[in-house]
């Protein structure tokens, strides 16, 4: 990949380091690694970070190829949406997103390697193994880190969908409880006064007797938030193993869920080249809701 980017004239004077920092949004740390891993070009001519930049000039900068540390496999995909800079599937149940430092192998990212036939993948959001929907990875470092920043200051926004045992409060609102870990080895999370601060919003969709389907958009983005926040205001997520109550679970047995039914059905974040929003949605795998009644 090359990123392209012609000089204007708020650009006139200023350095190729400051075009590529403010205007390319290339971190320090990178621009001094592609220093030594590329050849930055201007009109065609190699030059340096140093060189005084001029309206109209074109700037070029191949991005060096990146691989990955872990091996392609084979596997059926759901691409919603892919461009040189990203790729966003459908992430099924059971099956996690990315290779950890103890599991190398049987990951969606594993997929994705072999169907791009090399390189390497970052993830943009993380799902948990059984929650399905939207995920974004990015095709390389640096969009990759566009994205990062897009997700720490909020720019990307995320919609759920679940049915939940019961009913939340009002047809529409905003769960606002501090999360932390259990303890400080746990995976799982509970709701403390000492905690972060946590906060989803959610409406109504349906109501279907015992149980309603509501669309959810994580404020924050804490580890288990939304399953979490659910069960904490009385409305476990259908099918949830962890965070449920006895009721939901007896339900959910009674339906044959054994997985929480909770899917990323759509983001809307700025595109990391070009800065136009994109939104990727796909359909929840639950749906229609057989059983349910």
């Amino acid at each position: 990949m090359t990123l392209n980017y012609t000089a204007g004239p708020m650009d006139a004077g200023k350095t190729l380091f400051s075009v590529l920092r403010y205007r390319l949004n290339i971190s320090a740390g990178q621009i001094k690694r592609l220093k030594y891993q590329t050849c930055m070009l201007v009109n065609g001519i190699p030059v340096h970070t140093d060189y005084r930049v001029s309206p109209g000039d074109r700037i070029e900068l191949p991005l060096p190829e990146e691989h990955a540390s872990f091996p392609p496999e084979p596997g059926s995909l759901q691409i919603l949406y892919e461009d040189e800079a990203l790729i966003a599937l459908h992430k099924p149940a059971g099956i996690i997103i990315h290779p950890s430092a103890t599991r190398n192998t049987g990951t969606l990212a594993n997929q994705l390697l072999y169907y791009l036939g090399g390189g390497t993948v970052h993830p943009v959001n993380r799902l948990d193994r059984d929650t399905t929907g939207v995920t974004v990875f990015a095709k390389n470092g640096y969009v990759k880190s566009i994205l990062t920043e897009t997700l720490r200051t909020a720019k990307i926004h995320k919609t759920y969908h679940a049915p939940v045992y019961g009913r939340l409060p009002g047809a529409s609102g905003v769960i606002d409880l501090p999360i932390d870990r259990v303890s400080p080895d746990s995976l799982w999370r509970t709701i403390r006064e000492d905690g972060q601060p946590s906060r989803t919003a959610y409406e109504l969709l349906e109501e279907h007797g015992l149980w309603a389907l509501y669309a959810f958009h994580p404020l924050t983005g804490r580890t288990h938030q939304i399953r979490l926040h659910c069960m904490a205001s009385g409305a476990p997520i259908l099918g949830d193993p962890v965070y449920r109550t006895e009721e939901s679970a007896m339900y959910s047995e009674a339906l044959g869920l054994t997985t929480q039914l909770l899917c990323c059905v759509e983001m809307t974040f700025p595109h990391p080249l070009t800065g136009e929003p994109l939104s990727i949605t796909t359909r929840p795998e639950f749906y229609p809701l057989p059983g349910l009644g």
